[in-house]
């Protein structure tokens, strides 16, 4: 007789028909994920996809709006970080929680350090600590305070932090994002190891390859809905992008295009200490050149350096024809370029109100021999309101109290006001309702009528096809390619971003 099938492990984790809504916006609509024990499950999908919060709900710091939770086949309900916990349920994830002023090994046993009449026993800290980091294959300094390292280090700590304590599912969220070669390498022996001690890891990345290296199975997220599960060994890297980009987008999303010959901004050859490496593109006029790019692409890096922000180590940039070297924001400023950063907190002056925020860029509009003139800034700014739709009760109004959408258009309408001829926008709809992005699409429309010139990074990848004459799609710090007409489509766009190449 023959040996019996062996039949599939039964499910550690079951998350079925997972719902969660944010206001307005819809993040999880059928969300459904089943982990085995001592299995690598990928989780994929564009950025907005869900898949943050569907480890949100996991790790307890989401509460669904429906579904059902399973944890070894019995229902459970996740209402605190501190119930998963218990369950053995670890997160690393993408933003790090690694304290600067506090050493290695305090980082390494922080929330779970042990005392000795009634004092930390630094001793027996150090000692698991280390131990902590041999697991990993890692030698780091434990006296050392963790804001010294880089940020690959940090990363390294974060790490062998969620692997002290007993874990039963590991979350890993972006994990390789700051490391080198060697250290994912380090990384990975290290999955394989959990994974024969019987442990469930759900690995998060951009990066295919990973995918392929590491995963035994692969979950895709679209628009909140799970699309389907399959094994990496029957799937491949096109299979996978078709399940994330899906076939109904990125056909008919066209705008009337006002892009000029004239061209406005050339970069070449630009390299940053941040990451870029010779990233070459030209502007136009009236143009919208769209930004794409996963995690740790060098979008955001990119506006930065062209803005003056972050020192340029190499390479050119030229301002309708004229070579320029920006040392500060304010330098471009004088020469036309405006910048509306990633991070709101960045850009917004919370505590001012409506008006202050609106003419903050413009003083030589709104003063006269170095005196702030009201009568010239409060037209200004009701102009700038009613053209904008702001809404508010007044421009009196600290920016504070508005909605985050409309808050966002005013950071967008100070550029507006002086006229900026070049305006950098950095995710500018990042989390803002549906209806506030309509009204930043129309109004990032009607700028370029006028002439201005728009580059438009953005995680979106269907409001970029929407809104974008061309794009250029960065991988890994470089640029992968530069799309436009009937190349610039969802498939290609991301097979850029994911591949790094045409080929």
């Amino acid at each position: 007789m023959g040996e019996p099938a062996m039949s599939e492990p039964e499910p550690l984790l079951t998350m079925a028909g997972m719902t969660k809504r944010f206001g307005g916006v819809q993040a999880l609509r059928d969300g459904t994920l089943e982990v085995v024990p001592g299995e690598v499950h990928a989780l994929l999908g564009e950025n907005g996809a869900g898949k943050s919060t569907l480890v949100k709900i996991l790790s307890g710091a989401h509460r669904p709006d429906g579904g059902e939770l399973r944890w070894a086949g019995e229902p459970i309900t996740i209402a605190a970080l501190s119930d998963a916990a218990r369950l053995g349920i670890r997160v690393i994830y993408q933003q790090l929680n690694v304290i600067g002023h506090l050493t290695v090994a305090q980082n390494l046993t922080l929330g779970r350090e042990r005392t000795r009449f009634g004092l930390v026993d630094l001793a027996e800290t150090r000692q698991r600590a280390a131990a902590a980091l041999e697991r990993l294959g890692v030698r780091l300094d434990l006296d050392r305070h963790a804001g010294d390292l880089r940020i690959a280090e940090r990363q390294l700590i974060e790490i062998a932090r969620s692997l002290t304590g007993e874990v039963r599912l590991l979350v890993m969220d972006e994990p390789t994002a700051s490391l080198g070669e060697r250290e994912v390498e380090r990384l990975f022996a290290v999955i394989r190891g959990l994974r024969e001690q019987g442990i469930a890891i759900i690995y998060i990345s951009h990066k295919l390859n990973e995918v392929f290296a590491i995963a035994d199975r692969v979950t895709v997220l679209r628009d909140g809905q799970t699309v389907g599960t399959v094994r990496t060994g029957q799937t491949s890297e096109d299979e996978l992008i078709g399940m994330m980009v899906g076939r109904s987008l990125g056909h008919d999303l066209t705008r009337e295009s006002h892009a000029g010959d004239q061209v406005v901004l050339e970069v070449a050859g630009l390299s940053t200490g941040t990451g870029l490496r010779d990233v070459t593109f030209q502007l136009h006029t009236g143009e919208v050149l769209g930004v794409y790019g996963l995690l740790g692409s060098g979008r955001t890096e990119l506006a930065r350096a062209l803005f003056g922000a972050d020192a340029i180590a190499a390479g050119t940039v030229k301002v309708r024809g004229a070579e320029v070297a920006f040392r500060s924001p304010a330098e471009a400023m004088r020469h036309g370029l405006g910048f509306v950063p990633e991070e709101r907190a960045q850009g917004a002056f919370s505590l001012l109100s409506v008006r202050e925020n609106l003419s903050v860029a413009s003083p030589e509009l709104i003063s006269r021999h170095g005196w702030l003139r009201p009568a010239l800034e409060r037209p200004l700014a009701r102009r700038m309101v009613e053209t904008l739709r702001v809404r508010t009760a007044s421009i009196e109004e600290p920016l504070a109290r508005l909605s985050g959408g409309n808050q966002q258009k005013v950071i967008v309408g100070r550029w507006l006001a002086r006229e900026t001829p070049i305006l950098i926008l950095d995710d500018p709809t990042s989390g803002i309702d549906v209806g506030a992005k309509d009204e930043l699409y129309r109004l990032i429309g009607a700028m370029t009528t006028t002439g201005t010139s728009v580059i438009l990074s953005s995680s979106e990848l269907p409001e970029l096809l929407a809104l974008a004459d061309r794009m250029l799609v960065l991988h890994q710090g470089r640029v992968a390619g530069i799309l436009a007409g009937n190349e610039l489509t969802q498939h290609n766009v991301l097979r850029l971003a994911v591949q790094g190449t045409n080929g």
